[in-house]
């Protein structure tokens, strides 16, 4: 194993189609694994939804990019619906 591949980190950036959201709501924290930034992400989308009393069905999509010593890289994106 690579010595950057423990360096890697993870984080995503969640967007919500035709809703103008602040960037502290839509970019995560660092996580060792793509699915704690993923379940970060939608939640708190679905936190910021319910705050502004936004009630129903969305879609949003989930970035998921690695960041390590050098640079950062899109590696997944997601198409997901949130419910409120």
């Amino acid at each position: 194993m690579s010595s950057s591949y423990t360096t890697q980190r993870f984080y995503a950036i969640g967007k919500v189609d035709s809703l103008d959201i602040p960037e502290e709501i839509t970019l995560t924290g660092d996580h060792k694994h793509i699915s704690a930034a993923v379940d970060e992400a939608i939640e708190k989308l679905r936190d910021f939804l319910s705050r502004e009393g936004m009630k129903g069905k969305f879609i949003a999509r989930i970035e998921v990019y690695v960041k390590d010593d050098e640079c950062s890289n899109l590696v997944e994106s997601i198409k997901t619906r949130i419910s409120i």
